[in-house]
């Protein structure tokens, strides 16, 4: 898979090397989990080397900082 298959899969903004917050929900609220930039795609995403689903729990960020997509709120 390539990064244009997640893009147009999950409808995400994901490129490389973009910064993104990784969250997991726990006790009924989103615990921050990573800090970190996309590295590369296969069937998921893998910041800093590390796979994640592309829509559950990721914050993506523009290169000046700003929130492009926070799919926790879908």
């Amino acid at each position: 898979m390539t990064m244009e298959y997640i893009r147009d899969t999950y409808n995400v903004p994901a490129k490389r090397g973009m910064k993104v917050e990784v969250y997991y929900w726990r006790s009924s609220k989103w615990v921050l989990a990573k800090v970190g930039k996309i590295s590369s795609a296969s069937h998921y995403l893998h910041i800093d080397g590390i796979p994640f689903h592309p829509t559950y729990g990721i914050v993506y960020f523009d290169e000046k900082g700003s929130v492009l997509l926070d799919t926790r709120d879908h």
